[in-house]
């Protein structure tokens, strides 16, 4: 198995498209190579790079999401072989956080041969790997699937791999063992979701390679972000000029200079109510209605109708404007039941209404700023960025608390987006926390000077 780490601005994208390219040109028997991300915007990155290298995407490579790959390559072709149990779509719609709730919700997606997104990691590596109680001919199926997959398979590549947790690593171990290549490339410093899998992986294979260029970063923001991370991953860049201050929230008009465009990215770790992060996700929330609507269909169907989605569909959007109408819920209730002739029972009207709910609140107006989630700044970067710093993370950031954990490395992202300019901005949260002096004092330890509005 093959592990590189290579830290922030070290050019990952630019890398892995040269080394799957340079592997294109070794294979000669026309097995598949396999690029995976994490996100559709990785994916397309590196589609870019591909394209702008080689004109086009090569038959013979393969650029997709984590679960596309399990789904088309793992999951559909295979768990009915071994498991008798047919998958032949996947669906993200939300979960109830209750368990009993969730457990039907999924039992009803695997009734209709849909599995939740949420599963899919986790039974693709039930069919590679196998369970405690298999019998003999689960594993005779299981390995002669994995042949199948050696025949056609070359080799795999996976971006972003401080994302991957030890279900989906236990995977790629086992296709690893059955000759299949693998190639991992990320950054545990970055690992945002504190799965850990790859860091652990790290620490038990002494080939790693270290990639220690940041392109991205002049050489002050490089400096002082090494002083919060591990030697054996410490960067260095050639790069000159930036700069690197700090501001007081209640010293500046910070709404108006993110909202005037001052900064290219302004992002925080969590919302609070000065300022806002991305709506949820609509698609999702629109998905979860959708899916309800189709099942409560079906029931006025005494045979299988083959428009149900074109009527799901009309309702959807029916539905959607009452709820942009700001009617209530008994109105939806009634308007559905009077165009599909039926008298809704408790447990539709429970199931809808939760739906209903959800759809609400994602056009719920928040007050505050619009600015990003570290989340969601994860690979991108600004020419001049705010790095919002609330309670969560000054403890980090001032060296109260040095622990190599999650929150580190939130902080490590969010000091490492600029190309040139980087402003931290202290919270009137931490500066109550913190008193003046104290902030003041730290960041005189830390070499940062404070960044002051024109009229002081």
């Amino acid at each position: 198995m093959n592990i590189v780490v290579a830290g922030a601005g070290a050019g990952k994208t630019t890398s892995m498209a040269e080394v799957v390219i340079s592997r294109l040109q070794e294979v000669t028997d026309g097995k598949i190579i396999y690029v995976i991300t994490y996100t559709n915007s990785a994916r397309d990155r590196i589609r870019n790079k591909i394209i702008e290298n080689e004109g086009k995407i090569p038959n013979q490579l393969k650029i997709e999401t984590i679960h596309t790959f399990l789904l088309r390559e793992v999951i559909y072709p295979f768990n009915h072989l071994i498991y008798d149990n047919y998958y032949k779509s996947a669906s993200q719609i939300p979960l109830s956080s209750k368990p009993a709730f969730k457990a039907k919700k999924k039992k009803e997606l695997k009734e209709e041969c849909i599995i939740h997104v949420e599963d899919v990691t986790k039974t693709a590596k039930y069919i590679l790997c196998g369970k405690s109680k298999d019998t003999k001919i689960i594993k005779f199926r299981r390995d002669k699937a994995l042949q199948m997959m050696f025949r056609y398979l070359d080799s795999i590549y996976v971006d972003e791999s401080q994302d991957i947790d030890s279900e989906f690593l236990d995977a790629l171990t086992m296709l690893h063992d059955n000759n299949i290549k693998i190639n991992l490339i990320g950054d545990p410093k970055q690992d945002l979701r504190n799965r850990g899998a790859f860091r652990n992986i790290i620490e038990s294979i002494p080939s790693v390679q270290y990639k220690s260029e940041n392109y991205r970063c002049p050489r002050i923001h490089v400096d002082f972000s090494n002083s919060y991370i591990v030697r054996k991953e410490l960067q260095n860049t050639t790069k000159k000029g930036g700069s690197l201050q700090y501001i007081l929230e209640s010293n500046t008009n910070i709404k108006k200079d993110i909202e005037s465009g001052v900064y290219d990215l302004a992002y925080i770790y969590q919302k609070n109510a000065r300022f806002k992060t991305h709506r949820e996700d609509q698609t999702k929330v629109s998905n979860q209605l959708f899916y309800e609507l189709k099942s409560l269909v079906r029931k006025v169907s005494s045979d299988k109708v083959r428009n149900i989605d074109q009527v799901a569909y009309v309702l959807l959007k029916k539905t959607t404007l009452t709820i942009r109408r700001k009617r209530n819920t008994k109105i939806i209730f009634a308007g559905l039941e009077h165009d599909l002739g039926l008298v809704m029972q408790n447990e539709d009207k429970g199931k809808i209404g939760n739906a209903v709910d959800a759809y609400r609140s994602t056009l719920s107006n928040e007050p505050g700023v619009l600015v990003n989630s570290i989340d969601s700044i994860k690979g991108l970067e600004g020419n001049n960025c705010l790095f919002i710093v609330s309670t969560q993370l000054a403890p980090y950031l001032f060296k109260d608390d040095v622990n190599h954990n999650k929150m580190m490395n939130y902080l490590y992202v969010g000091l490492t987006r600029s190309k040139r300019d980087l402003t931290i901005m202290v919270t009137n949260e931490v500066e109550n926390k913190y008193g003046l002096k104290y902030i003041h004092d730290k960041f005189k330890e830390l070499g940062i000077a404070e960044l002051r509005p024109p009229n002081n």
